[in-house]
């Protein structure tokens, strides 16, 4: 399965609950996020500890768990205990490709073992990050998946058009091996709903004005609502959330970010400057538009192009229903404010 859907709209959540829900069958899981393993011998190391600490591993069965566990790696880690005593694995760095393909195809064998009693599944987030780590690991994550088919492979990656070329395109790595399922907005009307439910069991009450604004300001990320309502949340003086709560809310929000962002800001070209300020201000859906283009004060519509394919790759711009806007919402509401220049 792959699992598809822009950063912060909760497809690790979604993954941990399914974990959850399987834990009653004693599932064999590793999961591993790919994006925070900065090299190969990381990602081999992340891939070795999933697979001890992996609830009802046979190792886990004898008193020398370790020792057993080692053994069915042909490629020996270092081994060194956290400070509760957990063993930690780690590959010394510049660790070969051919190594890293020996410590997947291993963990790939030690959930085939287990799926003969129970499910066995490798959970690998941010998965387009393997092409980073190196570029054959897609291929060979593939003869894995044809090798041991009672393995269940699942990805998620938040950079579709990556995604898209490990998956989805005809000559893709890939391609055909996953049931693809893709995250988009919760629908207004049930997060409207979720907040006026949270509010309430906190001891307040929010109208579906003032929670219908909240989505409407922060959304459509579940991650930007949820941190709007929060701060609304912890503005209000009585025991309802107001509409003022929610402007006091946005206020806070944005000035404890104002360093981040002026960061941000300064290290953008100036076309790139004005592009986003203008965004800002309101979206497009026709960013090659000559309004659009004569509002940036850039030359032409080529410039504005460039400004704005430079944005989208740094994720400050996002495609929403073919409209262009800022991702951050926060930003956006920063940028409202801040002087031309």
């Amino acid at each position: 399965m792959v699992l598809l859907s822009p950063r912060r709209y909760g497809k690790t959540s979604v993954l941990l609950k399914s974990e959850a829900k399987l834990a009653p069958a004693k599932a064999a899981i590793i999961h591993v996020n790919v994006l925070r393993c900065r090299d190969e011998a990381a990602f081999a190391g992340a891939l070795a500890a999933g697979a001890f600490r992996m609830a009802g591993g046979h190792w886990h069965r004898t008193r020398q768990a370790l020792p057993e566990f080692l053994r069915r790696l042909r490629l020996r880690p270092k081994v060194t205990l956290d400070e509760v005593g957990r063993p930690e694995f780690s590959f010394e760095p510049g660790l070969g490709g051919r190594d890293v393909d020996i410590v997947v195809s291993d963990v790939f064998r030690l959930l085939a073992e287990e799926a003969s009693r129970r499910p066995a599944a490798l959970v690998l987030d941010e998965f387009q990050a393997v092409v980073d780590l190196d570029v054959a690991l897609p291929a060979m994550f593939k003869g894995l998946v044809d090798e041991h088919p009672s393995v269940s492979l699942v990805t998620a990656g938040s950079k579709q058009h990556l995604m898209q070329h490990l998956f989805i395109d005809r000559n893709a790595p890939l391609f055909n091996t996953a049931e693809q399922i893709a995250l988009g907005p919760i629908p207004d009307d049930e997060m409207v709903a979720y907040l006026c439910r949270r509010t309430s069991a906190a001891g307040h009450m929010m109208t579906e004005r003032t929670a219908r604004l909240i989505v409407a300001t922060a959304g459509p990320v579940p991650d930007d609502i949820q941190h709007l309502a929060y701060e609304a949340f912890e503005s209000a003086d009585e025991t309802e959330v107001t509409i003022a709560d929610v402007e006091n809310g946005m206020a806070t929000s944005v000035g404890r970010r104002e360093h981040l962002y002026s960061s941000v800001y300064e290290l953008l070209a100036a076309g790139q400057r004005h592009v986003l300020r203008e965004l800002a201000l309101e979206p497009t859906s026709s960013p090659s538009s000559g309004e659009f283009v004569r509002r940036t004060r850039l030359a032409n519509a080529s410039s504005v192009k460039r400004a704005l394919d430079a944005l989208i790759r740094a994720e400050l711009v996002v495609d929403q229903g073919g409209r262009k806007q800022l991702a951050d919402p926060f930003l956006a509401a920063w940028l409202r404010g801040v002087g031309g220049s």
